[in-house]
């Protein structure tokens, strides 16, 4: 007779050495930096209640320490060796449709990041947590209603129509309802239930969500050539129904919107659902109050909205009772089951990247979702990635589709270049606006319409520095230079928050002369406007003033009302945002993108310039827009000038096409951190040798490793830190490449941080 194998402490299931027993068995995907996922024996008792993207919690370790994790495969299997059981389910159900878990297993590969950590960002916590649901008793007859009505059993006549209702329902009928028709109290229906004529449990149920539709009506906005041939093109890649990637592009105030309102009707008259993603919560806010009377049934899902909320919107788009959803990033795993098209609204923008771990993009993983389910995905753009660019027009699964004029045939605003070195030389003091930038803008405001100033950098002054010893404030942790604040009197790091009291004198005790200030903010901005023009009504809006949610939709709310002559703001006013009355944008300094240091500093820049002039004259009023710059010469604000996209994306492709840079390598980026300098160097060193010596083993052709190096923030948050740029020829190579290095340990260092952003979309 076979001895039986004792349970042990970590909680393995009883079994018998040498025979084969039977059962559920389920993967699941720890929520741990593990690269790797577990077998798990499903005890009897939980398999019908298991199912796949259900939490559950797990020993992991010699010591069995519970975690929790992601069911992602279930099946039935023998086993001749200890199983470990589930040791329990964190939630009744599942969050997570068997389609998401796929699109989970596809980002945690192509991102070389644990599947446990994809699925936990994949799910909003308030989801989890299943906020908004309401408890609700409910009741149900338990005894047949034909004894009961014998003239056996005596009860009340509040008992009898109890009764009565409950047999001629199907359905069991809430104790609120329930007392509220019959008059009978929940102490007498507990009686009942004691006595066994009655059933009584409890339901979590959904509660009252925020309605985002208001009176439904259809504006009649008749779509010129363009867009019906835009819409054409799409309507076919719908009708297809296999994947494709249809990149509108349209010149900013050429009707992209009005086409995915058209495609989106196309999708839900099929019976189907549409999600539209935004870059931005401010941006939502026009969409929302555009779809949300075309459509009645938007769904708006962003990081602005409460727990509850989130997790009311969830459940109902799951539920298939929500058949639009407009959101941003977290929008793109909206649990839609029949999702129909997905449409990916100014798809250049890069705070679709996602800056924690998983460091995916919005973008690609609507393209992955599309492909899974075989639909088609829309993006649009006036200065698409050059990636989306090129593939368009090179991949068969992608093609272009062209809005090359405005609607109305309103012409494109007319672009002035000043040389701000003239300026400088000529006029004395700190120089802010143009002579040109401050005639048109009061012109404007002598006319009563709008204008928009855009400043890419918020604060009062970003350099401080003593003119005698060249001192300059820095802050203590980070290799980067305080930034004056005057509303609150205090320098700002803008990457670690360290703040302290703006000094006066030279902090060298050596020295002592006076700290002058330099470089403009939006602060600085709105100082000088309202000593200039102090009769116009401006606002300021950057991370500073938004710092409630609801102050974006107020903002938007007030400049669409003229109640705000001027908006001031960093780059979230140049995205995507309509205003009929604003005639003037001015760019106060067009050099900081191309000073950030990256090879997509060129690609910013002219996207920041035509997003930004787009602004300008998209009503009756003529459209004048002012770019200041200290280099006027670069090809990327001549072709801007000119609102001249292809030819810039030519030549800008031509050039990295030269120098291997996506879109004809992949690149794939490793940030090692740590507070002593040596010993992230030294790590840095043997990370990318172990990198080289994978590419040789796999024999990856043109892939290599660039570095390591310093990275242009060598100090961050009192750590130093070092880049490895990793190159691959294709996406398949570098997932190739990128799966051995996790799988193998590579990735083991002794520094107190690492890194890995595939597909970065910045080098800072």
């Amino acid at each position: 007779m076979v001895k039986p194998k004792a349970a042990d402490r970590t909680g393995h299931l009883w079994v018998e050495e040498g025979i084969a027993r039977e059962g559920a068995i389920a993967e699941v995907a720890p929520v741990l930096p593990m690269h790797r996922t577990y077998s798990f024996g499903v005890p009897e008792e939980m398999e019908a209640s298991v199912s796949i993207g259900q939490r559950v919690a797990v020993p992991i370790g010699r010591k069995g320490r519970l975690v929790p994790g992601f069911v992602v495969g279930l099946d039935r299997g023998t086993w001749d060796s200890t199983l470990r059981p589930i040791a329990e389910l964190i939630d009744p159900l599942s969050f997570l449709t068997p389609d998401l878990v796929e699109l989970g297993r596809e980002i945690a590969c192509h991102y070389a990041c644990p599947l446990g950590r994809c699925l936990k960002a994949m799910t909003p916590e308030a989801v989890r947590r299943q906020s908004g649901l309401k408890t609700v008793r409910y009741v149900r007859l338990k005894r047949d209603p034909a004894g009961l009505f014998d003239g056996k059993t005596r009860m009340s006549e509040r008992r009898r129509a109890a009764v009565e209702i409950l047999a001629a329902s199907d359905e069991p009928v809430s104790i609120s309802d329930l007392t509220h028709t019959t008059g009978v109290s929940p102490s007498v229906i507990r009686a009942m239930a004691k006595v066994g004529w009655v059933e009584v449990f409890a339901r979590k149920e959904i509660g009252a969500a925020p309605d985002a539709t208001s009176k439904l009506e259809d504006p009649d906005f008749e779509l010129n050539d363009e867009q019906r041939n835009a819409l054409d093109d799409i309507r076919l890649a719908i009708d297809a129904g296999k994947f494709s990637a249809t990149l509108l592009f349209g010149v900013s105030g050429s009707g992209k919107t009005e086409v995915y309102i058209h495609a989106i009707r196309e999708v839900l008259d099929a019976g189907r659902q549409a999600i539209l993603l935004v870059p931005e919560i401010v941006l939502t806010t026009q969409l929302v109050q555009r779809l949300a009377v075309r459509f009645r049934q938007v769904a708006v899902n962003h990081s602005g909205l409460t727990g509850t909320q989130r997790s009311i919107i969830w459940r109902q788009v799951g539920a298939g009772e929500k058949t639009v959803v407009i959101g941003t990033r977290s929008a793109v795993f909206a649990p839609c089951p029949n999702l129909g098209l997905i449409c990916v609204d100014e798809e250049q923008e890069t705070s679709y990247k996602n800056l924690q771990t998983p460091r995916f993009n919005v973008r690609d993983v609507a393209i992955m979702r599309a492909k899974q389910l075989n639909i088609p995905v829309v993006m649009g753009s006036a200065t698409p990635l050059l990636e989306t660019w090129y593939h368009s027009g090179h991949r068969s699964d992608y093609h272009r589709v062209f809005l090359r004029n405005r609607v109305k045939a309103l012409p494109m605003p007319k672009v002035h270049i000043v040389d701000m070195r003239e300026e400088h030389a000529e006029r004395k003091g700190h120089v802010i606006f143009s002579r040109l930038m401050e005639k048109l803008l009061s012109a404007t405001l002598d006319r009563g319409e709008q204008a928009m100033l855009l400043m890419n950098r918020r604060g009062f002054a970003h350099y401080v520095f003593c003119p005698a010893c060249r001192t300059r404030l820095a802050c203590p942790h980070c290799n980067v230079g305080m930034v004056v604040h005057s509303t609150s009197g205090e320098s700002i790091c803008h990457y670690c928050r360290y703040r302290g009291p703006t000094p006066k004198v030279c902090p060298n005790v050596s020295c002592g002369e006076c700290l002058v200030q330099r470089g403009t903010g939006t602060q600085r901005i709105e100082e000088f406007l309202a000593a200039r023009f102090p009769d116009a009504r401006v606002y300021r809006v950057d991370s500073d003033t938004m710092t409630h949610r609801d102050k974006y939709q107020r903002v938007v709310e007030a400049f669409q009302s003229r109640e705000i002559d001027v908006l001031v703001g960093t780059q979230m006013i140049a995205k995507g945002l309509d205003f009929p009355f604003v005639s003037f944008v001015g760019v106060v300094s067009a050099d900081m993108n191309v000073l950030a240091g990256d090879f997509r500093g060129h690609e910013r820049l002219f996207q920041l310039i035509t997003q930004v002039a787009g602004r300008a004259g998209r009503a009756d009023a003529t459209g004048q827009v002012v770019v200041q710059t200290e280099t006027p010469d670069l090809p990327a604000l001549q072709h801007a000038l000119r609102h001249d996209y292809e030819t810039f994306a030519a030549e800008e492709l031509r050039d990295r096409q030269c120098v291997g840079l996506p879109p004809f390598r992949r690149l794939a980026r490793f940030v090692l951190a740590h507070d002593r300098d040596s010993t992230a160097r030294d790590e840095a060193a043997a990370l990318a040798d172990r990198i080289r010596a994978k590419i040789t083993q796999l024999a990856l052709d043109h892939s290599d490793v660039l570095g390591p190096s310093p990275c242009m923030l060598s100090r961050l948050r009192g750590r130093y830190r070092y880049d490895i740029l990793v190159r691959a020829a294709s996406a398949s190579a570098l997932r190739e490449l990128m799966g051995a290095i996790v799988q193998s340990g590579d990735t083991r260092t002794k520094t107190q941080s690492l890194i890995i952003d595939v597909d970065p979309v910045t080098m800072t």
